[in-house]
């Protein structure tokens, strides 16, 4: 070891060795998992159609499998040391695809089953997808299954005159027997749901719209609206169901009327109180479960990295008997949950460790090697080293900022590109950040270089655009260079020559020794170039998230990892009213480009759209790109399947044990 990395080291040690400690003594009853992990924050929820971050897609991706799964695909890159991976087989053993790329037919293994033993089927999917895309799930990877037909507008919620609808009626079940009915109290689940009707719309009675004084606060303005639409009379024509499920669209009907709110004016004696009226998507065609073991998929456009998207946690199937039996979130607590990948849930301890274990049921369990794994609570890049050092943890995600350039130098040191961006997140519904001129003053005014070189310091390269090099066939339009003469011209010609006038901005970052040092950096060059002040403030990830979806900041701390090899996973996010845009923005012509990409099937001219829509995105910058990511993890030599690969994805079931380190930590 070199002499100024084993200075560091016991200066680390010193530092954070009664943190290390109390960590080692507090749990000292468990004994340790084969295998552990610096998870970072605690995950805030294991639900599929609900996380969004690396501390949840971890521990997803080792508990649940999906359609397919992302595996190796080749030899590494000789330059990059990047391994290719590519969508493979899971449940699904194998798939066709027809001749127009909009039909997939997905074959389930019949042996495929649920930790506890229940079988899976292809409803299992049509379900669990189905759920996905509910808009009570509000999971914010919803729009990855929108080229299904129907798919969007079921999400939306919008019904119009003559659309095949479902409703769902007032009656959820309760944990006690009861029912919503019953009681009249909105049951903890949403989703299982109640009784269904399907049937024709045939009419929507709508009372006065509410009108508003200009002193009417927005939100009140929004709360009064939700409260009008409640009052709506839905009339249909109700169709027959069989038992199986199936809707006779053209049969005998009888017509009903539904509300949410009985109290509605327009609501007649025979009125049914309801949760929603909602185009009835499952029973459309877009996905078909001809037996058991088949999943038919419908697209309306040609997308050529849909495989790679059912490899992805949010479209993994969900255990509709577990959900149903114990209901939202109670299905996901470690003695309730049932999952289907390579580990189970055997433990979950809040601020300390989820502890997986081997899952003798899965359809590869012969594969998998580690029989226990601790997904660690460790947010404190130094204590993680410290318990790397000292054998408490095997794999570091966050080593320390100050000693990255030290640390590079390890063999057991990983980096390498990745599909990832670093940014910072604008809320374009504030002031003076509704003003396209600000926020690209902001950008010009950040120097990109400082930060890779003197903060992150692990081979980061700096942003001046969204989309990450390296994927093939796609060329980012040009971006932009720090320019500070420009940056202050446009924060003139925006009406705050030197900064003045302007209001103090905040900067919103989750917990984390990097994200606060980078703020850092960039609220001094802030104040130093332009003259704005910045406020940094600091959230635990929970909270963190609920800001950001809820639009209560100025500027936010944020990062995307591609879900798939393609520029479209980067750019779909700043659609208009976009699960995960969070912004406010909203541009009709970058609409409009990404859905005439969707459905090109010339790639080269699909790679121009998706360019043309960069380009706006760029000149608009709702969002300001900082630099993009390297994977860093430092990994015990001990352990063994270890790679670096475009997305930093490592499949936990092929890791292993060298069996002559076994007992060494």
């Amino acid at each position: 070891m070199p002499p100024e990395l084993r200075r560091a080291f016991v200066i680390l040690a010193l530092i954070v060795t009664g943190i290390a400690v109390v960590w080692a003594t507090q749990f000292d009853s468990m004994p340790p998992a084969e295998f552990s992990i610096q998870n970072g924050t605690d995950p805030k929820t294991l639900d599929p159609h609900r996380a969004t971050g690396q501390p949840e897609s971890r521990i997803l991706f080792g508990i649940f499998s999906g359609l397919l799964q992302m595996l190796p695909d080749g030899e590494p890159d000789p330059v990059t040391g990047l391994q290719p991976m590519s969508a493979q087989p899971a449940v699904a053993e194998s798939y066709d695809v027809a001749e127009d790329k909009r039909t997939y037919t997905f074959h389930l293994r019949p042996d495929a089953v649920w930790s506890d033993g229940v079988p899976i089927t292809s409803a299992d999917f049509a379900w669990s997808w189905t759920r996905m895309l509910h808009p009570e799930t509000a999971c914010e990877y919803n729009f990855q299954l929108f080229s299904i037909p129907y798919a969007e507008q079921f999400n939306s919620g919008v019904v119009n005159v003559g659309d095949r609808c479902e409703v769902e009626l007032f009656d959820r079940p309760n944990p006690d027997g009861t029912t919503e009915a019953d009681t009249g109290e909105v049951s903890f689940q949403n989703f299982p749901r109640g009784t269904m009707l399907y049937g024709t719309l045939k009419e929507i009675r709508k009372p006065p719209e509410p009108e508003f004084g200009e002193d009417v606060e927005e939100q009140e303005r929004e709360q009064a609206l939700l409260d009008w639409q409640e009052m709506w009379v839905f009339v249909l024509d109700i169709a027959q169901t069989s038992e199986s499920g199936d809707v006779d669209w053209d049969g005998p009907t009888t017509t009903q009327s539904f509300a949410i709110n009985l109290n509605s004016p327009l609501a007649a004696p025979d009125t049914q109180r309801i949760h929603s009226v909602l185009v009835a998507f499952d029973k459309l065609g877009g996905m078909e479960t001809p037996d058991p073991h088949t999943f038919v998929v419908h697209l309306k456009d040609p997308l050529p990295y849909f495989p790679s998207l059912t490899a992805y946690y949010p479209l993994f199937p969900v255990p509709r008997h577990c959900i149903e039996e114990f209901g939202m979130p109670m299905w996901t607590k470690a003695e309730n949950i049932v999952s289907n990948g390579a580990y189970v849930v055997s433990l979950r301890r809040l601020r300390d460790r989820v502890r997986l274990t081997k899952n003798p049921k899965w359809f590869a369990a012969d594969q998998t090697s580690i029989e226990t794994i601790d997904c660690l609570s460790t947010e404190g890049q130094n204590t993680a080293l410290n318990m790397y050092v000292t054998g408490q943890i095997d794999w570091v995600t966050d080593p320390p900022v100050a000693l990255m350039e030290t640390l590079r130098e390890r063999d057991d040191f990983y980096s390498a590109p990745m599909l990832s961006v670093y940014f910072y997140r604008l809320n374009t519904t504030r002031k003076p950040l509704d003003d396209p001129r600000v926020r690209k003053a902001i950008a010009l005014a950040i120097d990109r270089r400082q930060i890779v070189e003197q903060v992150t310091k692990a081979g980061q390269v700096p942003a001046f655009a969204l989309v990450p090099p390296g994927i093939a066939g796609y060329e980012s339009p040009p971006g932009f260079e720090p320019d500070i003469a420009e940056a202050k011209r446009l924060l003139t010609a925006a009406g705050y020559p030197g900064g003045r006038g302007l209001p103090k901005v905040s900067v919103l970052y989750n917990t984390s020794e990097a994200h606060r040092a980078i703020a850092e950096v960039i609220q001094q060059q802030l104040q130093n170039n332009l003259n704005i002040k910045v406020e940094l403030q600091n959230m635990e990830w929970g909270t963190f998230l609920d800001k950001i979806a809820q639009l209560d900041y100025d500027i936010a701390r944020s990062a995307w990892i591609g879900d798939y090899a393609d520029p479209n996973t980067f750019l779909d996010l700043w659609v208009t009213d976009g699960a995960q845009n969070s912004t406010g923005w909203s541009n009709a012509d970058f609409d409009r480009l990404l859905k005439e990409a969707a459905s090109e099937s010339d790639l080269d001219k699909r790679m121009e759209l998706l360019a043309a829509a960069e380009a706006i995105w760029i000149d608009e910058m709702p969002v300001i790109p900082l630099y993009f990511y390297v994977s860093v993890n430092m990994v015990k030599p001990r352990v063994k399947g270890f790679f670096p690969s475009p997305q930093d994805l490592h499949p936990l079931h092929l890791l292993s044990i060298d069996p002559s380190e076994r007992q060494s930590r």
